[in-house]
Formats: C-alpha cells, sequence, structure tokens
C-alpha cells in the first residue's frame, strides 16, 4: 500500500506573486504561463508576473489597438470632404480604448456572418453579434471570450484576403489568430453557462481558418479537439433512447466537460447541430488524408443516436417533437432504413459521411494488386452495391439548386460531394474501364450544371473542401480532353465540350484562390495535371 501524493509547485520568493494574486491578496503558487488562482477564474485576466515584463498577450493587444485605432483614422478619413474641419481634440478620449476595441471587433464580426453557414457554424450567429455589442446584454447571452475571438479572426480573414481591405494588415490578422488560440485553449476554464458549446465552435472556426491556409496539421489538431469534446459531452447521444445502457457513473464524468440539458428549443437544436456540423467536417477531412473518421460511428461506442438536424434559418421555429428518441441514426442510414433526415444540414452530413465510406472503400480495392483481386469477391460487390445505392438514392434526393443564395451555394457543395463519391466509387472497378467512362462524364457534367446555376459574380467564397472535390470532374474532363484529340477517336464537338468544362472549373478555382491557399494549390495541381497529360 502507497499513498498517492500530489505534486505541489516550489515555494515562490517573496514578491514572487502574479499580478493578480497581489492584488486579491490570494496565495499564489507561481506556475507559468498561468498560476492556479488564474486558471480557476479566468475573469482576472492575464497571469502577469511583475519580473518578466509584459506578457506576450500583452504586446498582441498593443499591437491589435494601434492597429484599430489606426483603422479608424483611415476610414473616418474617407468621409471627410476637401474643406477645412475643426476638429474637437478631446472627442478621441471620450470613448474609451475599450469600446473602440469592441467596436472593431463587431465590426470584423459582422464581416464573418454573411460566410458562417460555409464554415460550420452551428449557433445563432445574429444573436451572438448583436448581445456581444450589447452593454446592457446578460452575460449567458454573450459570446465567450474564445468564440468573440475566433469570429473576429474569421472576419479579420475576410476583410484582408476576400475583400482586399487594405487597412486589415497581414500583422493584425496574425495577432487575432494568436488571441483565437490562446483564448480557445483556456475556452473550458470560461464561467460561462455555454462554454462547451462555444468552445467547440471556437475550435472549428480555427479549423477551418487553418485549413484554408494549408496548414492541415495544425487544422486537424483543432478539429481532432472538437471532436473530444462533443464524444465527451455526449452530444452524440442527445435524445438517445437508450440513453440508460453502457452511460458511466456522474462522478466518473469530468466537470469541465459536462453537458447541461438544454434550456429550451433553441439550446437543443444548437446543441444538436453541434455534433452534427463536427461529424461532418471529421469525415470530409479524414477522407483527405485516406484515414477513417475520428468519430467511429459504425461502433457501438462512437454510435450516434442523435436525431437527425432540423433546419435553422428561424430557430425559433426549428422544433423536434416532445417524446422524440432515437438510437442508431447513422446506422440505419447506412444500412437503407428511411429517416426524416432532409434539412439542408441533414443531407450534409450525409453527403460527408458516404463520401468517407465510399474513400475507404476505395482505398481497400484500388491500391495494389491483391486489393483487384478482391473486386471479383462477393463482399466487394455486396458492399459495392450498397453504397451505390445510398449515393444515387441521396443524389435522387437533393433538392434542385434553386432559392435563396445561401441555400443554393450549400446544396451546390451536396450536389457535388455526391457526385464526386460515386465517381470514386466506379473508380474500384478501374479507372480506365471503357465501361465507366459514361458514368464519369454524367456525373462530371452535372458538377458543371449546378455550377451554371450559381451566380458567381454574388459569390465570393465557397466551403473549402470544394477546393479539394473539384480536382475530380477536372480529371475526368481532362482525360476525356486527350481521348478526343487522339487521331483515331478525334471529335471536334466532344473535344469542345470538355475543354469548356474543364476552363470553367479552372475559371471557378482561380477566382476563389485570391487569398485561398488551398484553392490556389489545387487549382495549380490541376493545371499541371493538363498539361502533363497531353503532352504525352
Amino acid at each position: 500500500m502507497y499513498s498517492k501524493k500530489t505534486p505541489h509547485a516550489p515555494p515562490i520568493s517573496r514578491g514572487g506573486a502574479c499580478n493578480n494574486c497581489k492584488r486579491r491578496k490570494m496565495r499564489c503558487d507561481g506556475r507559468t504561463p498561468i498560476c492556479g488562482p488564474c486558471i480557476k477564474t479566468p475573469s482576472l485576466g492575464d497571469c502577469e508576473y511583475a519580473d518578466i515584463g509584459r506578457t506576450h498577450a500583452d504586446r498582441l493587444q498593443e499591437q491589435i489597438s494601434i492597429l484599430e485605432t489606426r483603422l479608424g483614422e483611415l476610414q473616418n478619413r474617407s468621409d471627410v470632404n476637401n474643406s477645412i474641419t475643426l476638429h474637437n481634440p478631446y472627442a478621441l478620449n471620450a470613448l474609451s480604448s475599450s469600446s473602440r476595441h469592441r467596436l472593431a471587433e463587431k465590426d470584423l464580426m459582422e464581416a464573418f456572418l454573411p460566410y458562417a453557414s460555409h464554415l460550420s457554424f452551428f449557433l445563432n450567429g445574429r444573436n451572438l453579434v448583436n448581445m456581444f455589442s450589447n452593454p446592457r446584454s446578460e452575460f449567458a447571452e454573450r459570446p465567450t471570450i474564445a468564440l468573440s475571438s475566433s469570429m473576429v479572426l474569421i472576419g479579420a480573414y475576410f476583410r484582408h484576403h476576400v475583400s482586399q481591405n487594405p487597412n486589415i494588415t497581414s500583422e493584425l490578422v496574425e495577432g487575432y489568430l494568436s488571441k483565437a488560440i490562446q483564448t480557445t485553449s483556456v475556452g473550458l476554464s470560461e464561467s460561462h453557462p455555454h462554454q462547451i458549446l462555444h468552445t467547440i465552435q471556437s475550435h472549428i472556426l480555427i479549423a477551418q481558418y487553418f485549413f484554408l491556409l494549408r496548414r492541415a496539421l495544425e487544422g486537424k489538431w483543432h478539429l481532432n479537439k472538437a471532436v473530444s469534446l462533443v464524444l465527451s459531452a455526449r452530444m452524440h447521444r442527445i435524445r438517445s433512447s437508450l440513453v440508460l445502457q453502457n452511460v458511466p457513473a456522474t462522478s466518473a464524468i469530468h466537470a469541465t466537460t459536462w453537458l447541461p440539458a438544454a434550456q429550451n428549443t433553441s439550446e437543443e437544436v444548437e446543441q444538436i447541430n453541434a455534433m452534427w456540423n463536427v461529424l461532418a467536417m471529421n469525415c470530409l477531412w479524414s477522407a483527405m488524408e485516406g484515414v477513417p473518421a475520428s468519430i467511429a460511428y459504425t461502433t457501438d461506442q462512437g454510435r450516434v443516436d442523435t436525431p437527425w438536424p432540423l433546419d435553422t434559418d428561424n430557430y425559433s421555429n426549428a422544433t423536434f417533437p416532445p417524446n422524440l428518441q432515437s438510437s442508431h441514426t447513422l446506422q440505419k442510414f447506412l444500412a437503407g432504413f428511411p429517416d426524416e433526415g432532409y434539412s439542408i444540414l441533414a443531407l450534409y452530413v450525409k453527403a460527408a459521411v458516404l463520401f468517407e465510406q465510399t474513400t475507404m472503400f476505395w482505398k481497400r480495392y484500388s491500391n495494389n494488386a491483391q486489393a483487384q483481386a478482391l473486386t471479383r469477391s462477393l463482399e466487394f460487390h455486396g458492399s459495392y452495391r450498397t453504397l451505390y445505392n445510398l449515393l444515387t438514392d441521396l443524389l435522387n434526393k437533393i433538392p434542385p439548386i434553386r432559392g435563396p443564395h445561401e441555400a443554393k451555394t450549400r446544396l451546390l457543395v451536396i450536389h457535388t460531394l455526391v457526385r464526386v463519391a460515386i465517381i470514386r466509387l466506379q473508380c474500384t472497378l478501374g479507372a480506365d474501364n471503357p465501361s465507366n467512362q459514361s458514368s464519369f462524364l454524367d456525373m462530371a457534367n452535372g458538377i458543371i450544371e449546378c455550377l451554371g446555376k450559381i451566380d458567381l459574380d454574388s459569390t465570393v467564397f465557397l466551403d473549402p473542401i470544394m477546393a479539394v472535390i473539384l480536382r475530380a470532374p477536372a480529371t475526368i474532363f481532362i482525360r476525356a480532353i486527350k481521348l478526343f484529340r487522339s487521331p483515331t477517336i478525334r471529335n471536334a464537338a466532344e473535344l469542345q465540350k470538355y475543354s469548356d468544362g474543364l476552363n470553367q472549373l479552372m475559371h471557378i478555382l482561380a477566382r476563389y484562390s485570391m487569398g485561398n491557399p488551398l484553392m490556389a494549390l489545387k487549382s495549380g495541381e490541376i493545371q499541371g495535371e493538363y498539361e502533363s497529360e497531353l503532352s504525352h
């Protein structure tokens, strides 16, 4: 027998306590970068020690404040005419530094809102921004520091890269990134009733930011943090009819990841949408790496019982029947059972899941001669037929691309995902198999038709996953161009048709490559593939 002792921090020298503990006369343990009392009470502010000077957060905050003040000056200058104007020298001081800072952050959060749905944002963004800027709003109604910092980061990204606003510098964006990462890393320490949900959302936004910038390793890290929070908070078991089975004792659930029961319909909708958005992202970006999703939804441990999400154009109108319970939501879908998952988010999740399932199937049967031999097995044909039926059934159930602009762009992504998944599935029978070429071209042409239904002049941003999946139809067109340029099969009409299709794809990729390194990379890869194929 032995007693397990908790390690203690070494005693600190006289006067070595952090500034917060000195001011509050609390016992400081001297830990760096954040002492114990400051971790337990985030409202104290930055943990600083007098003997080490300003913290990194201080320097970043000072830089952000300077740049924001300069931004305000430049914006005000544009409103002034050539006449001589008298200025009140005390007017600037009348507006406190913190007020100017909050106004600048609100402006960037507003810049983020139009693109929120393309970045897996599952909260009521408009309400959060309104509460953030309203000094009379309740604390529980405002976003956490982590969430507001991440929303500001994405808003700054759009202002800098997409809108090409010269007043939003790369240094300012880097400052916002550092703040978002720092605050999100301690997001669960915030004393906020929605700290779990807001921290998940913050991790997702930072992950999307990194994916856009081709910093996939960092993006995957933040995505995995969101996945871990979803699972530990048991958000995959919301409204489960099996909730009493295999549930750990309450005492075993860590306090920081215990998700309080939703107090109203809007909260429940957000919790459910959070789980599905995280799962969809996990499926898509795992498939891009050729690995299974971290959420093992086909196993009993990772089983998803949460009901399919509702559309949330109006949060107050999105409701579930009071006594609704569900179980094995994804397993039933993959088994072909009919369901009620017809919202845009539900269709997006289904497309993402089938894309991941198809990618794993394709990887298993397409990599080597032994795998090719397996394609003649009964197991292969059974799995192939199941996936093909699920994909074609889903394709038939996706609504046509029409309606509000935001809905159209989201439907575009869903249509494209399913068609690319069908192309990938049929590649298991051989990418050069003549019997597949007609289907390949049908899917690629279908994607072009979908793109033609979007007003590109008013679309300044697309879901980051589009940068990756548009490679498939481009490859189909490149091979068709090579085929119809050959002397034996030359066909001018077909050649023109597929050249036009490829040019349209290249135009779209080039259009959205500005400030989007991921899109620029894929555009360059397609151009390289085209030049390589036609040089042979």
